[in-house]
């Protein structure tokens, strides 16, 4: 059996919140796998209709607990679900993922032959009109999968690879102690994790460029310390095992923007010592990529959109406001 582990504060888009906590309860109350929250009850009435909510499910359970104020910190709500979940195997996850349990169950299932000590899952994440159809059933979570390798834009935003979407062992969690909670607000807690994971398990690829924080649209463009830790999913991105992630808001820009770059100066002060003298040969993912493709003697031309990693342009704008915005702003 598995858990999932779930974050849960209401203090922003709670309405959105409670629809996904139920669409993820009704697809996942029916099978043998767990789901642990963690809660940070803030006593709002959105925070009794969630327990309203989950107490319907008997695989369900929840860590609850006034835990801090102010911006969401997802690493303290982890590891208070952590503590009270009873399986070995977890995965890591959030509530905006789409459900998707074949997905899961593939992953439990080779975690449990020891064929790797955890897996790392891509994650594509959906534009408002991509979200929509996937949520109203007006298209499949395949169709979409396909979509994107046809070069399809109105549905998609980018692929995080690698994302927060770990299928991995408790034991390994506490090994690790966890995610470590000084992140707080939005981004660089997960990377913080997944680098102290691969170093557990002796797998972390460090050269004198780990430190740098390059984005790419796309994953085989990857750099840095994404470049290495993305090495650790391109398996299940050659196999197409990709997460969806619904749309969303971020809420207060400014105060996204503060806590993103407070993040990144202590995850910065943090792992800078990890930068050896060495350089590679390839910055990036494409080499690595091309030989798992040749080695399974497939076909490249499949995987063509890997290799688009132009940035943000006109074609990838869901709506006409969002056309007439990036024109009027370009």
């Amino acid at each position: 059996m598995i858990t999932l582990i779930i974050p849960i504060d209401l203090q922003y888009r709670a309405k959105d919140i409670l629809e996904r906590c139920k669409n993820l309860l009704d697809i996942f109350g029916l099978t043998n796998i767990n789901i642990a929250f963690g809660h940070n009850n803030r006593n709002l009435n959105e925070d009794n209709l969630f327990f309203s909510l989950i107490k319907k499910y008997p695989n369900a359970s929840v860590a609850t607990g006034f835990f801090y104020k102010g911006n969401v910190n997802s690493s303290i709500l982890r590891n208070r679900a952590v503590e009270i979940t009873k399986t070995e195997k977890i995965c890591l996850l959030d509530i905006d993922i789409w459900p998707d349990i074949s997905l899961i169950l593939k992953y439990s299932e080779l975690l449990s032959k020891n064929s790797q000590p955890f897996y790392i899952i891509p994650c594509l994440y959906l534009t408002k009109r991509g979200s929509r159809l996937l949520i109203k059933d007006l298209i499949s979570k395949k169709q979409l999968i396909a979509k994107y390798f046809s070069y399809s834009r109105k549905e998609f935003l980018h692929i995080a690879s690698p994302s927060s979407i770990t299928i991995m062992n408790k034991t390994d969690f506490c090994l690790i102690n966890g995610f470590n909670e000084e992140y707080k607000g939005h981004g660089y807690e997960d990377f913080d994790f997944l680098i102290r994971l691969a170093k557990l398990h002796k797998k972390l690829e460090v050269y004198d460029d780990f430190i740098i924080s390059n984005k790419a649209r796309s994953p085989l463009f990857a750099t840095g310390f994404r470049r290495a830790l993305g090495m650790l999913s391109l398996v299940p991105l050659f196999e197409k095992d990709i997460a969806i992630h619904i749309y969303h808001g971020r809420g207060d820009l400014d105060k996204y923007k503060k806590s993103r770059n407070e993040n990144l100066e202590l995850f910065k002060s943090i792992h800078s010592n990890y930068c050896s003298q060495g350089k590679r040969n390839d910055p990036t993912l494409i080499t690595d990529f091309l030989e798992i493709v040749r080695n399974h003697r497939a076909d490249l031309e499949e995987y063509s959109i890997f290799f688009d990693n132009k940035p943000s342009h006109i074609d990838r704008f869901d709506t006409f406001k969002r056309r007439l915005r990036f024109l009027i702003n370009g």
